[in-house]
């Protein structure tokens, strides 16, 4: 049984002491639920000194499972000098989650936001957007996979993962940090283990939806990761290699409702809805659900991951560490869509109604279900194939350069390169003889209070018999000849860093100074192509419309949405072949391309405090950042339309700016008697803001040319600021924290952030009558202007928040509980942001999509921002079985996200509830001794996600919230085992 000495600094902090824990199989394997507690997770680390069971460093003490995570991650947060949440794994691949960040997404104060597939991809802490927070990967800044600066942190497999360090609260020597904090995420460090380790862990894992479009998945998921530890020439070298590999399937329902509408003002004709008195707005009708999507999609997962650490250390005088990781994520969905809609093509064929079903809801009255005849409807296919490339490289090596004088040298690259091709076809029944659509009937149910899932059943099985391509709904008005689209987002995200600082040791009230300089180089490039798909003509000038045979499949059973059967096109086929022709839009492509440059340089200097004020430990420290930011953005502009779309018209645009800021921070901790800690901290902190709001093109505005009150108006126009300044806010963070064992413990922190700087959306009018419109339809005459919307800097406002924390174990209350525990954690959040006149924001209960006025001297929530959140946990661990129940949540909020046409949309989230369980056992003893055994079921009471947008303007309550989009995503059922020899 060997031991290891355990000195590791969290936050700058040192441990006091050095305690040997033996790392026996028991505690190896059993370590596999740390990151399930809801906690912080195992951490080398000394013993609790408010523990008076504590044994003396010569001898050993064997603790596992959850206890052991708990000991090391309590002592972790007691001996930081900053405000900190640790996830850590003993032994790299022991974690089941599918990357780093599920295991993020547990400890308190912060939460994960699910993807359209149900993974978690992006966290938040303190219940702000991921956009506020800094992440780094071995205390270096990383680039993004996304349009923005957020990480997509399931690019990081959890295998490959030692250890996750969430500071809230920064110190001077933390680069890239971020306003509501940052995430450091890091790799193994061999010289840190004592002995050869292996590790093989295998799972399997299965989605209870099944397969909902066959043929892209496999009926089972599996996920492989192998890792070797040693060590060689005496412990002076050390060498960490991991391999893992996720093979996952991800099965989505979506459904989605995005008005509804009392058609009768747009001069829709609709039949058979019953009247029903609407005070106040003049109608008779009940609103209607204007028009629907659906669909079903399969995707496939395939993400391989590796990682290389080299360590060299001859003595005590020099240490070098060549780190290395490097992942390749692909994905490819493939879905079956259904749209409908009532309003035609805005004065096409009328549909009526029969057998309406009303609800109603406060003032407004909803058709909620009816059969619908003649309905205007399209099926369709989509494809999506992405691929995001992971490289990141750093060398780092502290030396000795005299007495009490210590240098560190870091040099580091990281590059993303994310390439994406979506896919999409169109068509309907088509009747050759007429050259004519053939409208559906159908019954649909939509519920308006979000009670149910939304249907939309044909009356007759053969509704897709004939199908031909093309779009009968009209989406591209003038382009008759339209059947689907291609949008193809790459990103390529470079950035480079240097670092040289040094280290001198003090007397007296400071332990130690270190001063230094980061300069970081960064270059993001956004190319978003976009291609119509038109049909040929023949000989005659007729459309071909007729799918051939080789495109058409075994069709789809998307039953759940309440279509048995579904055509199934192979769009690449048809792509491929020339069946349909590409037609390139100039007027899409300045919406979001754009190059960014940074140069960033940061002096920092900060003083360690170790001293003694009237008998009470006082550490911590004080420092200074001042970041000078020199930013550049090129893009493109297009002043022509779609109509008679020329090249000639592209227009390159720059920008930038040049500025430095201040950025002083504090932090004081006060080891205070019976096992009580205070901790204040004071800093200014900033959040850069979004690549795609520092862009310098601008999107094209165009006619609105279908009848209706909006014809002849202009859309929004929207631009970057290519001299956008960083959201900045003065923080304040007090927390007070009682250790009553070394399991145990109850905390809670109060915090402030003053924000002096903002970024918020301002609408100012555009001339647009230099804009090109020949070839719009006869009688529609464009207005003179149109909005124009652009990101900009505003000041005033706050956040303030609470955050309750607590571990028990169960024998506090009695020894029959001894083998149960739990953890929970809970947060208490608001903001009040004032946005002024004329500006641009998302108001819940205001609309969705695109920002919408907010009203002059309106108090607006942050982006992101969760007013609730809460994590707990409770388990059992006894001879080596463990288990545990554990459920997060987090209240509503607002969540930016790409939309279909990769613009970035915000909208109004749900709360979300996620529950999980985990069993498994270790075999302590025999020829299986250091074999674990484990089950799970994440989403366990298959929670799906919502979002909601409002009712029409012309509605009685204009503020409703009613359901947007829902989506169902399935339990995940896992089981698997870890081996470590």
């Amino acid at each position: 049984m060997h031991t290891i000495d355990k000195k590791r600094r969290v936050g700058g902090a040192a441990n006091p002491a050095s305690v040997q824990f033996p790392l026996s199989r028991v505690a190896s394997a059993c370590a596999l639920l740390a990151l399930f507690a809801g906690q912080a997770g195992a951490q080398q680390a000394a013993q609790s000194p408010g523990d008076t069971t504590a044994q003396a460093s010569s001898q050993t003490v064997v603790v596992t499972g959850i206890r052991r995570s708990l000991e090391d991650s309590l002592s972790v947060k007691r001996n930081s000098d900053s405000i900190v949440e640790v996830v850590s794994e003993e032994d790299t691949g022991k974690l089941p989650d599918a990357s780093i960040a599920e295991a993020l997404a547990r400890l308190p104060g912060v939460t994960g936001q699910r993807g359209s597939d149900g993974r978690v991809t992006e966290i938040s802490i303190r219940g702000l957007s991921p956009e506020f927070s800094g992440a780094l990967l071995n205390g270096r800044e990383m680039v993004s996979s996304t349009d923005r600066r957020t990480v997509e942190y399931d690019q990081f497999p959890s295998e490959l993962i030692s250890q996750a360090v969430v500071y809230k609260t920064p110190d001077a020597t933390l680069v890239g940090q971020g306003l509501s904090g940052t995430v450091d995420l890091r790799t193994r460090r061999p010289l840190d283990t004592r002995g050869r380790e292996i590790n093989v862990n295998l799972r399997a894992d299965k989605n209870s939806q099944g397969e909902l479009i066959p043929g892209v998945t496999s009926p089972l998921g599996s996920r492989f990761s192998f890792s070797y530890v040693d060590q060689f020439a005496n412990n002076t070298i050390g060498v960490a290699v991991g391999f893992a590999r996720l093979d996952q399937n991800t099965e989505l329902r979506w459904t989605e409702e995005p008005g509804w509408a009392d058609a009768i003002p747009w001069g829709v004709g609709i039949t058979g809805v019953p009247p029903q008195a609407h005070p106040g707005n003049g109608s008779t009708n009940a609103l209607l659900p204007m028009y629907w999507d659906a669909k079903e999609s399969s995707k496939q997962n395939v993400r391989d991951g590796l990682m290389g650490v080299f360590e060299f250390k001859p003595n005590r005088d020099l240490h070098s560490t060549v780190d290395m990781f490097l992942s390749k994520f692909d994905t490819h969905e493939k879905a079956g869509m259904f749209n409908a809609s009532m309003w035609g093509d805005w004065g096409g064929p009328t549909t009526s109604l029969s057998d309406v079903g009303l609800t109603q809801i406060g003032q407004n009255t909803f058709a909620t279900s009816a059969t619908a005849n003649g309905l205007p409807y399209n099926v369709g296919d989509s494809d999506d194939r992405r691929t995001d490339t992971t490289t990141a490289i750093g060398w780092n090596t502290e030396f000795k350069m005299a007495d009490k004088w210590t240098g560190i040298s870091d040099l580091s690259y990281s590059h993303i390169r994310h390439d994406e091709t979506y896919q999409e076809l169109y068509g309907a029944a088509y009747n050759d003889a007429t050259h004519s659509w053939v409208p559906g009937n159908f019954r649909w149910n939509v519920p308006a209070a979000g009670q149910g899932n939304e249907t939309y059943t044909p009356l007759s099985n053969s509704f897709t018999n004939n199908i031909a391509l093309g779009d009968p709904l009209g989406w591209v008005p003038t382009q008759p000849r339209y059947t689907g689209t291609i949008r193809s987002p790459n990103y390529d995200d470079t950035l480079k860093s240097l670092r040289f600082s040094a280290k001198r040791e003090l007397d007296g009230i400071f332990r130690d100074f270190v001063g230094g300089i980061n300069y970081t180089e960064r270059d993001k490039a956004i190319v978003n192509e976009e291609h119509r798909l038109l049909l040929n003509t023949d000989s005659s000038g007729n459309d071909i419309r007729t799918i051939p045979s080789y495109a058409i499949g075994t069709p789809w059973n998307l039953s759940g949405i309440g279509i048995p059967s579904m055509v199934n096109l192979n769009i690449g086929s048809l792509i491929n072949s020339g069946f349909v022709t590409r037609q390139t839009l100039f007027s899409q492509m300045p919406a979001e391309n754009s190059d960014v440059h940074e140069k960033v340089t940061t002096l920092y200097g900060k003083f360690d405090i170790d001293t003694n004020l009237y008998n009470v430990p006082i550490r911590g420290n004080v420092g200074l950042q001042a970041v000078h930011t020199q930013q550049r953005s090129s893009g493109v502009e297009y002043d022509g339309n779609d109509v008679n779309p020329d090249i000639n018209l592209l227009y390159t645009k720059t920008g930038g700016a040049t500025y430095t800021n201040l950025l002083p921070s504090l932090n004081l901790i006060a080891d205070l008697p019976e096992n009580w800690v205070a901790r204040f901290g004071a800093a200014r902190t900033l959040a850069r803001p979004d690549i795609i709001d520092m862009r310098a093109g601008a999107s094209t505005p165009t006619v609105i040319t279908q009848t209706g009150p909006q014809q002849g108006e202009w859309t929004t126009a929207y631009a970057g600021n290519p001299e956008l300044r960083p959201w900045m806010a003065n923080a304040f963070d007090l927390e007070v924290e009682k250790y009553f064992s070394k399991r145990s413990y109850a905390s809670v922190a109060l915090f402030y952030k003053d924000l002096t700087s903002y970024v918020y959306y301002e609408n100012v009018p555009r001339d647009n009558s230099g804009i090109p419109t020949a070839g719009l339809p006869a009688g529609v005459t464009p207005a003179q202007y149109g909005p124009y919307q652009q990101a900009v800097n505003g000041s005033g406002g706050s956040l303030r928040g609470i955050e309750l924390s607590v571990a028990l174990e169960g024998k506090l209350v009695s020894d029959w509980l001894n083998n149960f525990g739990v953890i929970a954690s809970a947060s208490k959040l608001g903001s009040n942001v004032v946005y002024p006149a004329g500006s641009f924001a998302f108001v819940p209960g205001k609309g969705i999509g695109a920002p919408v006025p907010a009203a002059p001297g309106s108090q607006v929530p942050l982006n992101g921002m969760s007013g609730t959140t809460f994590n707990m946990t409770f388990y059992y661990e006894n001879e080596g079985f463990n288990a545990r129940i554990s459920q997060r949540y987090r209240s509503a909020f607002t969540a930016t996200v790409p939309n279909i046409y990769l613009l970035s949309e915000t909208t109004q989230q749900e709360p979300d509830r996620i529950t999980d369980m985990q069993i498994d056992y270790t075999f302590n003893h025999g020829m299986y001794k250091g074999l674990t055994l484990l089950f799970q079921i994440n989403n366990l009471l298959n929670k799906d996600t919502q979002d909601l947008t409002t009712t029409s303007t012309n509605a009685p309550d204009t503020t409703m919230l009613v359901p947007h989009r829902t989506f169902e995503f399935g339990r995940e059922i896992l089981a698997g085992l870890n081996y470590k020899f």
